[in-house]
């Protein structure tokens, strides 16, 4: 069905770059752009109307992880003040006997909620690190409902993070635990890729340097390579990471990676906080940031996880200068990606000390042509004749907008997921006026109401001191009528 999108404030890309047509058109058929221009006079089956609306390439989240937002909920939890804001960790390592009842993923409910919460962000195209868990099939099959188009691929580590009983933290190294995983892995990128109609590709995604071992990193390389995938791995992410891998390998995480040849512009580095020079570290030798834009590496930046700890990359400006590919990724909740631009645009000021930094031009480029390369795809992130057609249409004209002069500024400096309007991908509808097409978005909330009460009330059997949920981290209020 030939479909014609009358902006507006069409993006289109010339080739070398994203310019605004106002008032322009987007044509699409059969999955793919037919054109992108200020007016088109052949005739079309359907015409979607988006006057005061921002048409724009699909947003690529670069970091994303799938799953009830339950457990978000202990990621600032006031008694691990020894885990150094340290990510994920609080809630992330349960006690030995506990591993069993701690965040176990739920597909029907919990993963297909949070696919379906950023593809309303504007998000058409996700990088989700460890979506497969124990039952890829269920898995593949949610996301093809979801029509989400999905970069992804099992997790896996030579680690397990543990708790005790008095709170610290132990590593569980396990050499065939990692062979295995990669394995399992590699099983999978060669049995779906290309499913859910070509919309699911698929990667590799070991844990992160301080849990898996320099050998698995290796393997890991040759098999992307011989099978033709890419990578991701979670690196310098916390100050665990940083100083294990210092005191076991005397280096830092970014210079083993080097060091082992592990890092090439087939590969990206989720979050990429702590490099040699930041503020946090006290270690201002070497050069890491060098070493990333020499290999050609990609970085996927999650601005709120950080912000949410205290804490800002150092900066957005200072990667993108050295020339580093940057995405970003949207990582916690909520997943909203475009006030994910914002935020990585504000920390950038903040950590540069100038407000000319944090350009929304540049947080844009990295939500679409940024998470593109991170992909090797010349085909998503923009529109232009044979692009896929993956659109998003953010409404500009509301009181919250007041006059619009720039579109891309109005979009970065103000707008919120919940203006997104239309999402298109592979030319199919999934969002129109705000509302997700193909289930009851009421119906699907109700039952992630109830997983998640049963999450809570399981806290006691995982946590390291055995306390409820409102004991390990307290209401801002009382709550009464419980």
């Amino acid at each position: 069905m030939k479909t014609l999108i009358q902006g507006g404030y069409v993006v289109g890309f010339n080739g070398k770059e994203h310019e605004v047509i106002k008032d322009g058109v987007v044509v699409f058929d059969n999955g793919r752009v037919v054109h992108v221009g200020e007016r088109f006079a052949d005739p079309v089956d359907r015409r979607i109307e988006a006057r005061g609306c921002l048409v724009s390439p699909g947003f690529i989240d670069t970091h994303f992880h799938s799953g009830s937002n339950a457990s978000d909920y202990l990621l600032n939890e006031p008694g691990k003040l020894d885990y150094f804001a340290s990510n994920y960790l609080a809630h992330g390592a349960p006690t030995r006997e506990g591993a069993t009842h701690a965040h176990l993923k739920d597909v029907d409910v919990g993963q297909r909620f949070s696919l379906i919460h950023v593809l309303k962000s504007g998000v058409t195209t996700s990088l989700e690190i460890g979506g497969p868990g124990a039952e890829p099939e269920r898995y593949v099959a949610m996301v093809d409902e979801v029509g989400i188009r999905c970069y992804t691929g099992p997790s896996y580590k030579n680690v397990n993070f543990f708790q005790d009983r008095e709170g610290r933290l132990e590593y569980d190294w396990d050499d065939e635990r990692g062979s295995e995983g990669l394995k399992k892995a590699v099983e999978f990128a060669k049995r779906f890729n290309g499913a859910c109609n070509g919309r699911m590709n698929t990667m590799l995604f070991p844990g992160h340097v301080d849990s898996c071992t320099p050998e698995l990193l290796k393997e890991t390389r040759k098999a992307a390579k011989e099978f033709g995938v890419r990578v991701q791995i979670h690196a310098t992410i916390n100050l665990f990471e940083f100083h294990t891998v210092m005191r076991l390998h005397r280096c830092t995480p970014i210079e083993l990676l080097h060091r082992i040849g592990f890092l090439d512009p087939e590969v990206s580095l989720s979050h990429c906080i702590f490099i040699s020079g930041h503020s946090w570290l006290a270690y201002p030798y070497g050069d890491d940031l060098k070493i990333i834009a020499d290999s050609g590496a990609s970085v996927a930046y999650s601005p709120l996880k950080y912000l949410k700890l205290g804490i800002v990359m150092e900066s957005f400006d200072k990667y993108l200068k050295a020339g580093i590919n940057m995405g970003i990724g949207t990582d916690t909740f909520p997943k909203d990606m475009i006030s994910d631009m914002r935020y990585a645009a504000l920390c950038s000021r903040v950590a540069e000390k100038s407000f000319i930094a944090g350009h929304p031009r540049d947080v844009f480029n990295a939500v679409t042509l940024g998470g593109a390369k991170m992909v090797g795809r010349d085909d998503i992130g923009r529109l232009q004749k044979g692009a896929k057609a993956d659109i998003t249409i953010v409404n500009l004209r509301d009181i919250a907008f007041g006059a619009v002069r720039d579109p891309i500024k109005a979009l970065v400096e103000t707008a919120v997921s919940r203006d997104v309007r239309t999402v298109i991908v592979d030319g199919e509808i999934l969002v129109d006026n705000g509302k997700y097409l193909r289930l009851n978005e009421e119906d699907l909330i109700e039952k992630l109401q109830a997983r998640a009460e049963e999450i809570w009330a399981g806290v006691p059997k995982w946590h390291w001191t055995g306390k409820s949920v409102d004991e390990v981290l307290p209401p801002a209020f009382k709550m009464k009528n419980e």
